[in-house]
């Protein structure tokens, strides 16, 4: 007991760290294992055991990174160890490298224009440009950076077109081979995106159907996790009920049906590429048949410390994983259930007391976990999983497996049956698309201190303890407006969103907001939706008044309209022509709430002689800050001719701090307080540029980047400003320190 409290508490500790201590604490370490083991300290030995698993692991992903990426590799070789997924130009694998002395690691490929024939299990030999795996620091969720360590891969690489690839070896894994067969059987159905996500993992949905598995909450039933994995135990454990009619002792009846359905199990694990979920699941299965084996029982309390120790013993990266904590918390709460809360008895009636007591019990327990890792939760989350987890579990997702065996074994057979699994979840399909267009369904919580949200979590677990239930539910239904009302924003608020290669700017008043660019594009993506979105409604914005779109996003101008469907009344300013049901920049209005909004421009030239750009002067509180669109040297200095008394307090880059703009004469009349810089992290040219960053130094003009602290936050008041970053508030703490020393000084900003 105390060893695995000892090891979660090392755990805890390690997400702490300011920085990735350095190779000698690893011998301190192994002095502190050999100490506590030989005193018994059982606690402190546990600490003392996941700090060293945790701090060899980090140390070597880290040795393998400075290998890989600062000795300037041009080709890598190595076998593709996932199912490509193809877009419209593209294709995205990982490829395990074979060689080197990061081999067994893996690299994000992506490949313009990739043959068709891609497949997992080939052996390549690639012409490739690598980059160090960063990601944008706008909002809590998904993180590029904790995905690489717990997926052991080391950098992103683009596959160079102008030279040529080499297939050094074409034996294509046969679970590549069934996923094949298994999508060209199911091409012409509606709910082909779900079979293939419940029989092979591979959830390649598109953004409709992610938005609807968030509103509806059911994002954990289409991803093969513990849910799938105890499903196939369980029905094969009934299945083999009949083992005792052939005369076996009943302990080996049990311990025989036990090892069939673990190997079933087994064998799920695999069409499913031995996700994370389903390897935890699995050991969580061997652990539990073993006890069985020898006739030993465990508390449910000492069982759940026990699996949480070995996974973190095992794999101690996947503390970084959201799905990681919320798989064990809804274990720990499922225990807590059947301890404090399972009625006893038999009977229809009292079964369905206990299905509906047990969905109203995790949904509400499982409110919290959802707003500290996802910032909200659905409205409709009891709904959902009472209509579709005991349809899914108890019919649709066993006779999906059973013509999947069928489908491996006797194709004919299993063809005249796949339109009727499309029935089957054709009333979970409608329900998620339904589900995409009701964005009330998700509540998406303010940003608050994470301190807040802990202490409601642990408050919550403290009165489940003592079985007071109705008290339980009324302190988390009196934690969800006390949030709002803690967090309602006030005053003004100056955001600059980390968005990669783009910018995007919001000036938030309260629940109302302007937003200055969009944020870069991606084929049939784009931060728009991925970042944007999101960040507005964690900040509390109700209402977005005006959209203005700068030259630089003229580029990506086909996935703003997307923000007009979540705010009808936004009206959009911009001088690029190809922005259709908008209006030109002289027509924003003079006032926004208390702030004044000034559109500078140039009026003595003609349309011709300048590229459209909308060129902002904000003044709110008394402070000036430029928004200078896509300026450039020639147009600052015509601006400074028209506009000869011109100084502000705050000043946004032009060109994402490029040499082209921020010139000496133009900073020397501004003469900012700040200068701010939005730009990417993977970009190959230096931003901001050298020169420009020398003319900042030489007037003492401090500098705040998005490549270094994510998206910045500055509240502004009458008499003062706060400056917020987000990159510094995210756990762990050591993880942006290390992957900088992983980036060759060429892309370092």
């Amino acid at each position: 007991m105390a060893l695995g409290l000892g090891i979660l508490f090392g755990c805890l500790l390690s997400l702490f760290l300011p920085a990735v201590p350095p190779f000698f604490v690893f011998l301190l370490l192994l002095l502190s294992v050999a100490f506590f083991g030989w005193r018994r300290c059982w606690f402190c030995l546990g600490a003392a055991l996941y700090l060293l698993s945790w701090h060899w692991t980090v140390w070597h992903h880290q040795q393998a990174s400075l290998q890989l990426l600062q000795t300037a590799a041009t080709h890598v070789e190595g076998r593709i160890a996932t199912i490509p997924r193809y877009f419209d130009t593209s294709a995205q694998f990982e490829l395990e490298l074979l060689q080197g002395p990061a081999a067994g690691y893996r690299v994000q490929v992506r490949w313009y224009n990739a043959p068709e024939q891609l497949a997992a299990g080939q052996v390549w030999q690639l012409p490739v440009q690598l980059s160090a795996i960063r990601d944008e620091a706008s909002r809590a969720g998904y993180s590029a950076q904790r995905q690489a360590l717990i997926r052991q891969q080391l950098a992103r690489a683009s596959v160079r077109t102008e030279q040529p690839a080499m297939l050094l070896g074409n034996r294509i894994a046969l679970r590549q081979r069934l996923y094949a067969q298994f999508w060209q059987a199911t091409r012409s159905l509606d709910s082909q995106a779900l079979l293939l996500a419940l029989t092979f993992g591979e959830r390649s949905f598109s953004q409709n159907l992610w938005q609807g598995l968030q509103h509806a909450s059911l994002g954990h039933l289409m991803a093969i996790s513990g849910l799938h994995i105890g499903l196939v135990f369980g029905w094969c454990c009934w299945l083999l009920l009949p083992l005792r009619w052939i005369g076996l002792d009943p302990i080996w009846q049990q311990r025989v049906r036990l090892l069939l359905a673990l190997m079933a199990a087994l064998v799920y694990a695999w069409l499913a590429g031995f996700a994370i979920p389903t390897v935890r699941a699995l050991l969580a299965l061997t652990l539990l048949v073993m006890y069985n084996w020898y006739l030993q029982r465990l508390t449910y309390h000492r069982f759940w410390l026990l699996l949480v120790a070995l996974l973190l013993l095992w794999q101690p990266m996947w503390a970084l994983s959201q799905s990681f904590w919320l798989s064990v918390v809804a274990v720990g709460f499922i225990f807590i259930y059947l301890w404090c809360f399972a009625p006893a008895g038999s009977g229809s009636w009292l079964r369905l007391k206990q299905l509906l007591g047990f969905h109203v019990f995790m949904t509400f327990c499982m409110i919290p976990v959802t707003l500290l890792f996802f910032g909200g939760f659905s409205l409709f989350a009891l709904i959902s999983n009472l209509l579709f987890v005991p349809w899914c579990s108890l019919v649709a997702i066993p006779a999906l497996l059973m013509t999947a065996l069928l489908q491996s074994m006797q194709p004919e057979w299993a063809a005249g049956l796949w339109p009727w699994m499309d029935k089957l979840f054709l009333p979970l399909l409608w329900w998620l698309e339904w589900a995409a267009d009701q964005s009330w369904f998700w509540w998406q919580r303010p940003e608050m201190p994470f301190w807040l949200l802990l202490a409601a979590a642990m408050s919550l677990l403290m009165l489940l303890l003592v079985r007071r239930v109705a008290i339980a539910l009324l302190v988390v239904l009196a934690f969800i407006p006390f949030f709002a009302a803690v967090q309602q924003p006030q005053g003004w608020r100056l955001h600059l969103l980390d968005v990669g290669a783009g910018q995007a700017i919001v000036l938030q008043y309260q629940q109302h907001a302007l937003l200055y660019d969009a944020g870069p594009g991606w084929g049939d993506s784009s931060a728009t939706e991925r970042l944007i979105l999101p960040y507005l409604r964690s900040v509390g914005i109700k209402q977005l008044h005006y959209l203005v779109l700068s030259q630089q996003q003229a580029g990506s101008l086909g996935h703003w309209p997307v923000l007009r469907q979540h705010y009808p009344g936004l009206q959009v300013y911009t001088d690029v022509p190809t922005a259709h049901h908008s209006k030109g920049c002289a027509q924003l209005p003079m006032q926004f709430y208390t702030a004044e909004l000034v559109v500078l421009q140039d009026s003595t030239l003609h349309a011709a002689e300048q590229a459209p750009s909308c060129v902002i002067l904000l003044e709110v509180e008394g402070w000036r800050i430029l928004l200078p669109g896509a300026m450039r040297l020639a147009d600052e200095q015509r601006l400074l001719r028209q506009y000869p008394e011109l100084t502000v307090d705050m000043l946004l880059l032009s060109g994402q701090g490029r040499d082209t703009a921020s010139g000496l004469d133009f900073l020397m009349q501004l003469r900012p307080r700040l200068a701010l810089s939005s730009h990417g992290q993977r970009g190959r040219v230096p931003a901001p540029a050298a020169a420009v960053q020398l003319r900042l130094d030489a007037l003492e003009i401090p500098l705040l980047s998005t490549a270094q602290l994510g998206t910045i936050q500055i509240a502004i008041a009458p008499d003062s400003v706060q400056i917020y970053s987000k990159r510094a508030t995210r756990l762990p703490f050591w993880l942006d320190s290390m992957q900088l020393t992983a980036v060759p000084p060429s892309q370092r900003r």
